[in-house]
């Protein structure tokens, strides 16, 4: 976990489920996949939201710090780069929770173990097609903390809960769908373009203290660019000069109780 937030007891925990919220732009999947990269452990993502290539680009920016524009045009010499994900698995088609424990098995199956992480990006690509969504998305997060707790995995899940057009994160009172019951953390996110500053509020806590209101968030920086997310602004030098995004390290389980 990021220092900032490890600073007020935020930890994804294994057996249980973690939402990630914000309206659309705010950098759910910049968190989630940076996480993802960062954890280093048998993972399985489920990427909705996004297309093969994306994705691929994404996760090379991620490991290098290159642009995504880039990598994108060049993916194929960052084969190696990709490679260290190692026992990540990632699927971009699911149209139900039989689909994901479906899946589960068959990383199962093939590895001999249950992924040790779940991401699944995002909820909404699984209800939004569909009567009663906020239902829908309530009973969702019931079966992926169910699912946590059955695999003792840790479950990361990014949703469209909020419609509120701000660079801050919302309160847990402004998530809509009546999603807080099941998740032991919810980490409420918001991103201000022009300051590169990336705010998240635990509005939810099992773990530790919970800022309920998101009036006290943790202040980092972002480049969606480059699909970097840190403690410091990559942007800012003494010289003026710019410095290279550093590449995530790989500090494995180490926090992640």
């Amino acid at each position: 976990m990021y220092g900032p937030l490890e600073a007020r007891g935020v930890q994804v925990c294994k057996g249980q489920l973690s939402l990630v919220v914000g309206p659309p732009g705010a950098g759910k999947s910049l968190f989630a996949m940076n996480y993802l990269v960062r954890a280093s452990v048998p993972s399985l993502a489920f990427l909705l939201d996004i297309d093969q290539l994306s994705a691929a680009a994404r996760f090379g920016s991620i490991l290098t710090g290159d642009k995504f524009g880039r990598v994108k045009a060049d993916i194929d010499s960052y084969g190696d780069s990709l490679s260290s994900l190692g026992d990540t698995q990632v699927v971009f088609h699911a149209s139900d929770m039989d689909d994901i424990r479906l899946q589960v098995s068959a990383y199962e199956q093939r590895y001999g173990l249950p992924p040790d992480l779940v991401v699944l990006d995002n909820l909404g690509n699984l209800t939004s097609a569909m009567d009663n969504e906020w239902a829908l998305l309530k009973a969702l997060t019931l079966e992926l903390d169910l699912l946590a707790r059955e695999m003792q995995c840790a479950v990361i899940a990014c949703a469209h809960v909020t419609d509120l057009e701000t660079t801050n994160p919302a309160g847990r009172t402004k998530i809509l769908g009546k999603v807080s019951q099941y998740p032991r953390l919810i980490l409420s996110v918001g991103f201000d373009s022009v300051s590169g500053e990336y705010k998240v509020a635990a509005v939810k806590n099992s773990s530790g203290p919970s800022d309920v209101s998101a009036s006290h968030p943790v202040t980092m920086y972002a480049d969606p660019s480059r699909m970097y997310l840190g403690e410091t602004d990559p942007h800012w030098r003494p010289s003026g000069i710019a410095e290279r995004t550093p590449s995530p390290v790989d500090n494995g389980w180490a926090n992640l109780r």
